[in-house]
């Protein structure tokens, strides 16, 4: 009798553990159907897909029509977007998309074909020439020879809007009157934006600032104020000796107080020439991406922070 209860005790015991087997199994497969699902969004929810690059086309896109298409940004919030290299899977996204916009002038490396529903923003923005070419990009391609941070330009910001919306017309004719009226609205929040900036940088003290990455030449360029970076177009140079005593020379000689770094990109450069001059350390954010935070504020909202800052480091009136 004993036996028998303890071989029924054991048996039971494996009975459970069978079953307990079976209830992970079940979940595993719920867990794959719904990521599956997820994964499979576009093709779930039937809305149209526009797939963008950077953080604003992303924004103008969404903007203009976010409420009734499907876009995917191809760049993770947070992500560098120099370094940043795509998935297989992720690419053959692009393809599945009714349109794609990406920045071009060699922002994303990767896109190494043209595709059909492609537009190449850089084709319709006033770029500014990139003079650091040679000495930072040996074997560049002619069409980079631009400086490739053309959405700090506002007005080329108004240009890409229209654009955009002349795209989205174009393809969702059913949707021009939300487009247009979208439009409308955010190209008068640019133009708002640009008189600040205008009326805020007249006036001031310095006339030069000091940044970690060399991606504020448009707005050096259209505020009548220098930029003096330690690396060229892209933040991940390495940065020479040299140009470190050349930098923190100046920072010195010319009483500079703010030296600026991007809010994706270490500040250790920054914090050693701090270290040596006494100047503060502060982020400025050159937009190409964002986190999912500041994405929530938008880009005028972060482009008004950037003012503010800049405005305090030239001591403006």
């Amino acid at each position: 009798m004993f036996e028998k209860s303890k071989y029924c005790l054991v048996n039971g015991c494996f009975t459970v553990k069978k079953a307990l087997i079976l209830v992970v199994l079940l979940i595993a497969v719920f867990v794959g159907e719904v990521l599956l699902f997820d994964n499979n969004s576009h093709s779930q929810n039937n809305k149209p897909l526009i797939a963008v690059t950077s953080y604003p086309l992303y924004e103008i896109t969404h903007k203009l029509i976010g409420e009734k298409i499907e876009i995917n940004k191809l760049i993770p919030y947070g992500a560098e977007t120099h370094t940043y290299m795509p998935s297989v899977k992720t690419m053959s996204g692009i393809l599945e998309a009714d349109l794609f916009i990406y920045n071009g002038l060699g922002i994303e490396p990767w896109i190494k074909q043209d595709y059909h529903n492609a537009l190449d923003m850089s084709k319709h923005v006033k770029l500014n020439e990139n003079h650091e070419c040679d000495e930072h990009h040996e074997g560049h391609n002619h069409d980079e020879d631009a400086d490739p941070h053309y959405w700090l330009d506002l007005n080329n910001m108004i240009s890409m809007t229209k654009v955009i919306q002349e795209k989205l017309n174009s393809n969702y004719p059913e949707h021009k009157t939300l487009v247009d009226a979208n439009a409308h609205i955010y190209i008068n929040e640019l133009q708002v934006l640009e008189s600040s900036f205008k009326s805020r940088l007249k006036v001031c003290k310095r006339d030069e600032i000091v940044v970690n990455h060399n991606a504020f030449g448009y707005l050096a360029s259209n505020y009548n104020f220098q930029v003096h970076s330690v690396t060229g177009l892209s933040p991940d140079e390495q940065v020479s000796a040299k140009k470190m005593k050349e930098i923190t020379d100046l920072v010195r000689d010319e009483n500079i107080k703010v030296i600026f770094f991007e809010s994706f990109v270490s500040s250790k450069v920054a914090q050693t020439i701090s270290k040596e001059t006494g100047a503060s350390v502060e982020s400025l954010q050159p937009l190409a991406n964002v986190t999912q935070a500041e994405a929530k504020q938008g880009y005028v909202f972060i482009m008004r922070e950037n003012l503010e800052k800049l405005s305090t480091a030239l001591e403006c009136e």
